[in-house]
Protein backbone atom coordinates (compact mmCIF):
# COMPACT_ATOMS: atom_id res chain seq x y z
CA UNK A 1 0.00 0.00 0.00
CA UNK A 2 2.56 2.65 1.23
CA UNK A 3 4.74 1.03 -1.69
CA UNK A 4 1.70 2.06 -4.33
CA UNK A 5 0.98 5.27 -3.04
CA UNK A 6 4.61 6.40 -3.07
CA UNK A 7 4.24 5.20 -7.13
CA UNK A 8 1.17 7.55 -7.35
CA UNK A 9 2.57 10.49 -6.13
CA UNK A 10 6.17 10.22 -8.05
CA UNK A 11 3.98 9.40 -11.68
CA UNK A 12 1.61 12.77 -10.46
CA UNK A 13 4.97 15.06 -10.76
CA UNK A 14 5.66 13.78 -14.36
CA UNK A 15 3.51 16.19 -15.13
CA UNK A 16 5.33 18.79 -14.45
CA UNK A 17 8.69 16.88 -14.84
CA UNK A 18 7.87 17.01 -18.85
CA UNK A 19 6.43 20.46 -18.86
CA UNK A 20 9.80 21.53 -17.43
CA UNK A 21 12.04 19.49 -19.38
CA UNK A 22 10.34 20.42 -22.60
CA UNK A 23 10.48 23.85 -21.73
CA UNK A 24 14.11 24.24 -21.29
CA UNK A 25 14.78 21.57 -24.15
CA UNK A 26 12.42 23.67 -26.60
CA UNK A 27 13.89 27.13 -25.34
CA UNK A 28 15.55 28.84 -28.58
CA UNK A 29 16.64 32.21 -27.49
CA UNK A 30 17.72 32.05 -31.17
CA UNK A 31 14.36 31.48 -33.28
CA UNK A 32 12.86 35.14 -33.94
CA UNK A 33 15.93 35.73 -36.39
CA UNK A 34 16.51 32.42 -37.16
CA UNK A 35 16.51 32.54 -40.53
CA UNK A 36 18.44 35.68 -41.10
CA UNK A 37 21.19 33.98 -39.10
CA UNK A 38 21.38 31.06 -41.48
CA UNK A 39 21.66 33.71 -44.15
CA UNK A 40 24.49 35.45 -42.73
CA UNK A 41 26.43 31.99 -42.17
CA UNK A 42 26.18 31.26 -45.67
CA UNK A 43 23.27 29.56 -46.77
CA UNK A 44 20.85 31.09 -49.28
CA UNK A 45 17.70 31.36 -49.36
CA UNK A 46 16.41 28.41 -51.09
CA UNK A 47 19.10 26.40 -49.11
CA UNK A 48 17.60 27.10 -45.99
CA UNK A 49 14.47 24.86 -47.28
CA UNK A 50 16.60 22.30 -48.61
CA UNK A 51 17.70 22.10 -44.97
CA UNK A 52 14.21 20.99 -43.71
CA UNK A 53 14.46 18.27 -46.35
CA UNK A 54 17.97 16.70 -44.94
CA UNK A 55 15.51 16.79 -41.66
CA UNK A 56 12.52 15.02 -43.21
CA UNK A 57 14.95 12.66 -44.75
CA UNK A 58 16.91 12.07 -41.18
CA UNK A 59 13.00 11.74 -39.87
CA UNK A 60 12.44 9.03 -42.27
CA UNK A 61 15.72 6.72 -41.27
CA UNK A 62 15.17 7.84 -37.22
CA UNK A 63 11.97 8.31 -36.60
CA UNK A 64 10.81 4.64 -36.30
CA UNK A 65 13.77 3.13 -34.64
CA UNK A 66 13.19 6.10 -31.37
CA UNK A 67 9.86 5.27 -31.54
CA UNK A 68 10.53 1.56 -31.16
CA UNK A 69 13.23 2.48 -28.96
CA UNK A 70 10.77 4.21 -26.97
CA UNK A 71 8.27 0.85 -26.23
CA UNK A 72 11.53 -1.93 -25.72
CA UNK A 73 13.58 0.04 -23.61
CA UNK A 74 11.88 2.95 -21.85
CA UNK A 75 10.57 6.86 -22.38
CA UNK A 76 12.97 8.06 -20.16
CA UNK A 77 16.01 6.76 -21.76
CA UNK A 78 14.53 8.10 -25.13
CA UNK A 79 13.99 11.64 -24.07
CA UNK A 80 17.15 11.73 -22.33
CA UNK A 81 19.00 10.87 -25.51
CA UNK A 82 16.93 13.13 -27.39
CA UNK A 83 18.13 15.67 -24.99
CA UNK A 84 22.00 14.74 -25.17
CA UNK A 85 21.47 14.72 -29.28
CA UNK A 86 19.86 17.85 -29.53
CA UNK A 87 22.63 19.69 -26.69
CA UNK A 88 25.73 18.12 -29.56
CA UNK A 89 23.57 19.65 -32.00
CA UNK A 90 23.94 23.09 -30.26
CA UNK A 91 27.39 22.58 -30.37
CA UNK A 92 27.85 21.78 -33.68
CA UNK A 93 25.98 24.82 -34.66
CA UNK A 94 28.83 26.63 -33.00
CA UNK A 95 31.06 26.14 -35.82
CA UNK A 96 28.72 25.20 -38.88
CA UNK A 97 29.25 28.40 -41.40
CA UNK A 98 27.86 26.82 -45.40
CA UNK A 99 24.83 24.86 -46.11
CA UNK A 100 26.85 21.34 -46.04
CA UNK A 101 27.65 22.06 -42.11
CA UNK A 102 24.32 22.94 -41.49
CA UNK A 103 23.54 19.12 -43.18
CA UNK A 104 25.33 17.57 -40.15
CA UNK A 105 23.72 19.89 -37.59
CA UNK A 106 20.31 19.25 -38.72
CA UNK A 107 21.00 15.53 -39.17
CA UNK A 108 21.87 15.41 -35.33
CA UNK A 109 18.94 17.85 -34.68
CA UNK A 110 16.11 15.62 -36.45
CA UNK A 111 17.67 12.68 -34.45
CA UNK A 112 17.21 14.46 -31.14
CA UNK A 113 13.26 15.32 -32.23
CA UNK A 114 12.76 12.39 -33.30
CA UNK A 115 13.35 10.78 -29.85
CA UNK A 116 10.90 13.22 -28.12
CA UNK A 117 8.20 12.75 -30.94
CA UNK A 118 5.52 10.45 -30.29
CA UNK A 119 7.37 9.52 -27.14
CA UNK A 120 6.37 12.32 -24.88
CA UNK A 121 3.10 12.22 -25.36
CA UNK A 122 2.94 8.69 -25.00
CA UNK A 123 4.52 9.53 -21.65
CA UNK A 124 1.60 11.57 -20.55
CA UNK A 125 -0.84 9.66 -21.74
CA UNK A 126 0.10 6.25 -19.67
CA UNK A 127 1.04 8.21 -16.77
CA UNK A 128 -2.41 9.74 -16.89
CA UNK A 129 -3.51 6.10 -17.74
CA UNK A 130 -2.00 4.84 -14.84
CA UNK A 131 -3.34 7.06 -12.42
CA UNK A 132 -7.37 7.09 -13.69
CA UNK A 133 -6.92 10.53 -15.51
CA UNK A 134 -6.39 9.76 -19.02
CA UNK A 135 -9.93 11.06 -19.75
CA UNK A 136 -8.45 14.49 -19.24
CA UNK A 137 -5.32 13.94 -21.79
CA UNK A 138 -6.69 17.23 -23.83
CA UNK A 139 -6.12 19.45 -20.98
CA UNK A 140 -2.61 18.07 -19.50
CA UNK A 141 -1.60 18.07 -23.23
CA UNK A 142 -2.22 20.99 -23.91
CA UNK A 143 -0.44 21.81 -20.74
CA UNK A 144 2.37 20.28 -22.07
CA UNK A 145 2.86 21.83 -25.36
CA UNK A 146 2.75 24.63 -23.87
CA UNK A 147 5.61 24.26 -21.81
CA UNK A 148 7.63 25.00 -25.42
CA UNK A 149 6.16 28.45 -25.08
CA UNK A 150 6.51 29.25 -21.65
CA UNK A 151 10.23 30.54 -21.87
CA UNK A 152 9.68 31.63 -25.53
CA UNK A 153 7.48 34.20 -24.56
CA UNK A 154 10.36 36.13 -23.17
CA UNK A 155 13.91 35.16 -24.56
CA UNK A 156 13.42 35.53 -28.43
CA UNK A 157 12.70 39.28 -27.86
CA UNK A 158 15.84 39.01 -25.88
CA UNK A 159 17.86 37.68 -28.01
CA UNK A 160 16.53 39.90 -30.96
CA UNK A 161 17.96 42.88 -28.60
CA UNK A 162 21.55 41.08 -28.15
CA UNK A 163 21.46 40.46 -31.78
CA UNK A 164 20.41 43.58 -33.05
CA UNK A 165 23.52 44.34 -35.06
CA UNK A 166 23.46 40.39 -36.47
CA UNK A 167 27.33 39.81 -35.82
CA UNK A 168 28.97 36.81 -35.41
CA UNK A 169 29.49 37.77 -31.42
CA UNK A 170 25.95 38.05 -30.88
CA UNK A 171 24.82 34.66 -32.58
CA UNK A 172 27.24 33.07 -30.60
CA UNK A 173 26.18 34.35 -27.53
CA UNK A 174 22.60 32.91 -28.35
CA UNK A 175 24.00 29.55 -28.98
CA UNK A 176 25.54 28.90 -25.84
CA UNK A 177 22.45 30.13 -23.96
CA UNK A 178 20.19 26.95 -26.21
CA UNK A 179 23.34 24.52 -24.82
CA UNK A 180 22.96 25.51 -21.59
CA UNK A 181 19.13 25.34 -21.33
CA UNK A 182 19.02 21.94 -23.17
CA UNK A 183 21.56 20.67 -20.38
CA UNK A 184 19.11 22.05 -17.49
CA UNK A 185 16.16 20.56 -19.36
CA UNK A 186 18.22 17.00 -19.62
CA UNK A 187 18.64 17.23 -15.71
CA UNK A 188 14.83 17.22 -15.00
CA UNK A 189 14.09 14.22 -17.28
CA UNK A 190 16.25 12.51 -14.92
CA UNK A 191 13.86 12.85 -11.79
CA UNK A 192 10.96 10.96 -14.28
CA UNK A 193 9.17 8.06 -13.26
CA UNK A 194 8.62 5.73 -16.22
CA UNK A 195 5.07 4.36 -16.43
CA UNK A 196 3.78 1.09 -16.79
CA UNK A 197 3.42 0.75 -20.98
CA UNK A 198 3.48 -3.13 -21.27
CA UNK A 199 2.53 -6.42 -20.21
CA UNK A 200 5.73 -7.93 -21.16
CA UNK A 201 8.36 -6.20 -23.24
CA UNK A 202 10.45 -9.49 -23.91
CA UNK A 203 7.88 -11.36 -25.09
CA UNK A 204 6.12 -8.92 -26.95
CA UNK A 205 8.93 -6.99 -28.57
CA UNK A 206 8.68 -8.60 -31.83
CA UNK A 207 5.06 -7.56 -32.45
CA UNK A 208 5.54 -4.17 -32.03
CA UNK A 209 6.03 -2.98 -35.04
CA UNK A 210 3.41 -5.47 -36.36
CA UNK A 211 0.60 -3.93 -34.13
CA UNK A 212 1.37 -0.25 -34.75
CA UNK A 213 1.30 -1.14 -38.86
CA UNK A 214 -2.12 -2.85 -37.63
CA UNK A 215 -3.60 -0.70 -36.09
CA UNK A 216 -3.48 2.38 -38.46
CA UNK A 217 -4.96 -0.04 -41.31
CA UNK A 218 -7.33 -0.71 -38.93
CA UNK A 219 -8.02 2.95 -37.81
CA UNK A 220 -8.71 4.97 -41.09
CA UNK A 221 -9.17 7.80 -38.50
CA UNK A 222 -5.27 8.26 -37.90
CA UNK A 223 -4.63 8.60 -40.70
CA UNK A 224 -7.14 11.71 -41.61
CA UNK A 225 -6.31 12.86 -38.49
CA UNK A 226 -2.63 12.88 -38.92
CA UNK A 227 -2.75 14.20 -42.69
CA UNK A 228 -4.99 17.13 -41.81
CA UNK A 229 -2.81 17.60 -38.83
CA UNK A 230 0.60 17.59 -40.94
CA UNK A 231 -0.62 19.32 -44.05
CA UNK A 232 -1.44 22.10 -41.60
CA UNK A 233 1.97 21.79 -39.89
CA UNK A 234 4.01 22.21 -43.00
CA UNK A 235 1.47 25.03 -43.83
CA UNK A 236 2.70 26.81 -41.43
CA UNK A 237 6.20 25.74 -41.69
CA UNK A 238 6.84 27.12 -44.58
CA UNK A 239 4.99 30.82 -43.58
CA UNK A 240 7.71 30.59 -40.31
CA UNK A 241 10.61 29.96 -42.89
CA UNK A 242 9.56 32.72 -44.82
CA UNK A 243 8.61 35.64 -42.96
CA UNK A 244 11.47 36.62 -41.49
CA UNK A 245 13.21 37.74 -44.42
CA UNK A 246 9.62 38.86 -46.21
CA UNK A 247 8.96 40.53 -43.24
CA UNK A 248 12.13 42.55 -42.75
CA UNK A 249 12.11 43.28 -46.73
CA UNK A 250 9.08 44.72 -45.71
CA UNK A 251 10.36 47.84 -42.97
CA UNK A 252 10.03 45.46 -39.80
CA UNK A 253 12.94 45.92 -37.68
CA UNK A 254 15.07 42.90 -36.11
CA UNK A 255 13.44 44.18 -32.60
CA UNK A 256 9.89 43.80 -33.67
CA UNK A 257 10.96 40.23 -35.42
CA UNK A 258 11.41 39.95 -31.46
CA UNK A 259 8.30 41.27 -30.16
CA UNK A 260 6.49 38.86 -33.04
CA UNK A 261 7.66 36.25 -30.72
CA UNK A 262 6.59 37.57 -27.60
CA UNK A 263 3.24 37.72 -28.59
CA UNK A 264 2.99 34.35 -30.51
CA UNK A 265 4.78 32.23 -27.39
CA UNK A 266 2.26 34.23 -25.16
CA UNK A 267 -0.75 33.77 -27.10
CA UNK A 268 -0.42 29.93 -27.63
CA UNK A 269 0.94 29.28 -23.94
CA UNK A 270 -2.50 31.27 -22.55
CA UNK A 271 -4.35 28.94 -25.88
CA UNK A 272 -2.33 25.62 -24.85
CA UNK A 273 -3.27 26.41 -21.12
CA UNK A 274 -7.03 26.79 -22.49
CA UNK A 275 -7.28 24.10 -24.95
CA UNK A 276 -9.42 21.82 -22.81
CA UNK A 277 -12.04 24.64 -21.91
CA UNK A 278 -11.63 25.78 -25.60
CA UNK A 279 -12.53 22.50 -27.17
CA UNK A 280 -15.41 22.17 -24.63
CA UNK A 281 -16.98 25.23 -25.98
CA UNK A 282 -16.30 24.93 -29.43
CA UNK A 283 -16.19 21.37 -30.31
CA UNK A 284 -13.22 19.20 -31.43
CA UNK A 285 -15.15 19.21 -34.84
CA UNK A 286 -15.61 23.21 -35.07
CA UNK A 287 -12.10 24.23 -33.39
CA UNK A 288 -10.33 22.38 -36.35
CA UNK A 289 -12.57 23.21 -38.99
CA UNK A 290 -12.35 26.99 -38.38
CA UNK A 291 -8.49 27.37 -37.38
CA UNK A 292 -7.70 26.49 -40.76
CA UNK A 293 -10.14 28.74 -42.52
CA UNK A 294 -9.08 31.58 -40.32
CA UNK A 295 -5.40 30.49 -41.38
CA UNK A 296 -6.71 30.05 -44.94
CA UNK A 297 -7.98 34.35 -44.45
CA UNK A 298 -5.11 35.24 -42.66
CA UNK A 299 -2.76 33.94 -45.44
CA UNK A 300 -4.47 35.40 -48.27
CA UNK A 301 -4.88 38.59 -46.54
CA UNK A 302 -0.86 38.32 -47.00
CA UNK A 303 -1.17 39.60 -50.91
CA UNK A 304 -4.05 41.58 -50.35
CA UNK A 305 -1.57 44.79 -48.61
CA UNK A 306 1.79 46.32 -48.14
CA UNK A 307 1.39 47.60 -44.55
CA UNK A 308 3.76 46.11 -42.41
CA UNK A 309 1.59 46.01 -39.22
CA UNK A 310 -1.26 43.89 -41.38
CA UNK A 311 1.35 42.01 -43.09
CA UNK A 312 2.80 41.36 -38.94
CA UNK A 313 -0.95 40.71 -37.83
CA UNK A 314 -2.01 37.85 -40.61
CA UNK A 315 1.51 35.89 -40.46
CA UNK A 316 1.09 36.30 -36.84
CA UNK A 317 -2.44 34.53 -36.92
CA UNK A 318 -1.44 32.03 -38.86
CA UNK A 319 1.11 30.29 -36.79
CA UNK A 320 -0.61 30.89 -33.92
CA UNK A 321 -3.62 29.04 -35.27
CA UNK A 322 -1.59 26.03 -36.28
CA UNK A 323 0.11 25.77 -33.06
CA UNK A 324 -2.68 26.09 -30.73
CA UNK A 325 -4.72 23.66 -32.65
CA UNK A 326 -2.07 20.27 -31.77
CA UNK A 327 -2.82 19.63 -28.78
CA UNK A 328 -6.59 18.86 -29.60
CA UNK A 329 -5.82 15.91 -31.82
CA UNK A 330 -4.09 14.09 -28.51
CA UNK A 331 -6.99 12.50 -26.76
CA UNK A 332 -8.60 10.63 -29.96
CA UNK A 333 -5.49 9.72 -31.50
CA UNK A 334 -4.12 8.01 -28.29
CA UNK A 335 -7.07 6.76 -27.59
CA UNK A 336 -7.23 4.06 -30.29
CA UNK A 337 -3.62 2.95 -29.82
CA UNK A 338 -2.38 0.21 -27.68
CA UNK A 339 -0.12 1.54 -25.00
CA UNK A 340 3.12 -0.96 -25.43
CA UNK A 341 3.29 0.61 -28.99
CA UNK A 342 1.66 4.19 -28.43
CA UNK A 343 5.11 5.63 -28.90
CA UNK A 344 5.60 3.53 -32.27
CA UNK A 345 2.70 3.87 -33.57
CA UNK A 346 2.92 8.06 -32.87
CA UNK A 347 6.28 7.40 -34.84
CA UNK A 348 5.24 5.43 -38.06
CA UNK A 349 2.44 8.48 -38.32
CA UNK A 350 5.01 11.02 -37.94
CA UNK A 351 6.93 9.35 -41.07
CA UNK A 352 3.83 10.45 -43.35
CA UNK A 353 5.30 13.94 -42.82
CA UNK A 354 8.56 13.70 -43.58
CA UNK A 355 7.35 11.45 -46.79
CA UNK A 356 4.90 14.89 -47.27
CA UNK A 357 7.66 17.38 -46.73
CA UNK A 358 9.92 16.17 -49.39
CA UNK A 359 8.49 17.28 -52.66
CA UNK A 360 6.61 20.27 -51.13
CA UNK A 361 9.94 21.80 -49.36
CA UNK A 362 11.58 21.14 -53.03
CA UNK A 363 9.33 23.09 -54.63
CA UNK A 364 8.99 25.82 -51.69
CA UNK A 365 13.19 26.40 -51.67
CA UNK A 366 12.72 26.64 -55.95
CA UNK A 367 9.91 28.88 -55.65
CA UNK A 368 11.46 30.94 -52.80
CA UNK A 369 14.15 31.75 -55.07
CA UNK A 370 12.01 33.37 -57.91
CA UNK A 371 9.78 35.17 -55.36
CA UNK A 372 9.28 35.33 -52.00
CA UNK A 373 5.98 35.67 -51.40
CA UNK A 374 5.19 32.98 -53.59
CA UNK A 375 5.50 30.51 -50.57
CA UNK A 376 2.52 32.30 -48.78
CA UNK A 377 0.69 30.68 -52.02
CA UNK A 378 1.82 27.05 -51.70
CA UNK A 379 0.62 27.49 -48.21
CA UNK A 380 -2.97 28.65 -49.45
CA UNK A 381 -3.14 25.50 -51.25
CA UNK A 382 -1.78 22.89 -48.33
CA UNK A 383 -4.28 24.32 -46.41
CA UNK A 384 -7.12 23.87 -48.77
CA UNK A 385 -6.31 20.21 -49.29
CA UNK A 386 -6.51 19.41 -45.66
CA UNK A 387 -10.38 21.39 -45.60
CA UNK A 388 -11.79 19.79 -48.41
CA UNK A 389 -9.98 16.03 -48.28
CA UNK A 390 -9.06 15.21 -44.49
CA UNK A 391 -11.58 17.20 -42.47
CA UNK A 392 -12.29 15.69 -39.16
CA UNK A 393 -15.86 14.61 -38.65
CA UNK A 394 -18.31 14.38 -35.48
CA UNK A 395 -18.28 10.29 -35.99
CA UNK A 396 -14.80 10.07 -36.33
CA UNK A 397 -14.54 10.94 -32.80
CA UNK A 398 -16.64 8.10 -31.50
CA UNK A 399 -14.31 5.20 -30.45
CA UNK A 400 -14.88 1.91 -31.73
CA UNK A 401 -12.25 -0.35 -30.27
CA UNK A 402 -11.71 -1.41 -26.82
CA UNK A 403 -9.24 -0.12 -24.98
CA UNK A 404 -6.53 -2.28 -23.15
CA UNK A 405 -6.23 -1.95 -19.53
CA UNK A 406 -2.75 -2.23 -17.84
CA UNK A 407 -1.50 -5.57 -16.10
CA UNK A 408 0.24 -5.72 -12.73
Amino acid sequence: MIEHMYRTEHLKRNQNLLFWGKAFVRLNILNAIVTLFYLHRGVEINEIFYLSIVWSLSTLLFEVPTGYLADRFGRKRTLILGAFLLALSWVATLFATSFPAFVIVFVIMSASFSCFSGTEEAFLYDSLKELGEDKEMTKHNGRLHSAQHFFNIIVPILGAWIAKDLTEFQFSILIWVNIFAVIAGLLVFFFLTEPKHTKNVTEYEKGIFRESFETILHEPFLFRASMNKLLIFIASFLVWRAYQPFLYEHGVSIFWLGVFYFIMHGICFIGHQQIGRIEKILGTTRALFWSIALMIVSLVGVFLTDISWLLFVFILTTIVLETVREPVFASTMNSRINSRSRATTLSNLNVFKAILDIPILFFAGWIAKINLEFVFLVSIGLCVIALIFFSIRKRDLIILIPQEEFMP
